[in-house]
């Protein structure tokens, strides 16, 4: 599973650095899900240290985290710069916004008025087939009815996300949603339950799904 995620536009990094009068800056890049969609990495991290000493913009430093989103490894990253925190005016995080929010965490116990501004927009989560081409396999709804629609996902396969079959937009297998050109998620479904004999379950009938249940504050602790 990849959190995948796209930069966004320069001009639009460059005016929240601007509005939080940032002059100095530390820019974390993600070195995982990020620097696979090419958006962290080392790369990033070159490309945006660039770009950003070409504005006036000083980087008094830099890095690569394996895990900006877990906050304990943070925590032990951003010790080993604490004096380059020190001379900044903000941090820049090549990351998804689970890695922006795990940073405002860590950041806030000691400098809690040090912006952090985000390089990237989060897309989904997904899987990739190969470098550059990623695809929505999941929603996180807390939920799952893979074991049910033998391991494809309607909620993200459907463009509609419905629950009990295809609409009447499905021709010939294809959706009406991007003008016939991806396949219907549930004729994808059926397919896949027709072949391993299990068609009861494509006729099982199921409730539309709760979004109010899924929707804010939700976490899970492990006990």
């Amino acid at each position: 599973m990849v959190v995948i995620t796209t930069q966004k536009p320069e001009e639009e990094v460059f005016e929240a650095l601007e509005k939080w009068g940032i002059k100095k800056a530390v820019v974390v890049s993600c070195g995982t899900c990020a620097a696979l969609c090419q958006t962290g990495g080392t790369e990033g991290l070159e490309r945006w240290t660039e770009k950003l000493e070409e504005k006036g913009i000083q980087v008094t430093a830099g890095i690569v985290s394996e895990d900006v989103c877990d906050n304990r490894v943070m925590m032990k990253d951003l010790r080993k710069i604490d004096d380059e925190l020190k001379e900044s005016d903000g941090v820049i995080t090549l990351s998804c916004g689970l890695g922006e929010q795990s940073l405002v965490k860590v950041l806030g116990r000691k400098y809690p008025k040090l912006p952090v501004i985000i390089a990237n927009n989060t897309e989904f989560m997904g899987m990739t087939e190969r470098i550059g081409r990623f695809y929505m396999r999941c929603r996180g709804c807390g939920d799952c009815l893979l074991n049910d629609t033998g391991g494809i996902c309607p909620i993200t396969t459907c463009a509609k996300s419905l629950m009990n079959g295809p609409c009447g937009g499905m021709v010939e297998g294809m959706c009406e949603v991007d003008n016939y050109e991806r396949d219907c998620g549930w004729v994808l479904i059926y397919n896949r339950l027709k072949e391993m004999g299990r068609l009861d379950l494509y006729e099982k009938l199921r409730d539309a799904f709760d979004w109010s249940e899924r929707g804010h504050q939700r976490e899970v602790v492990f006990r």
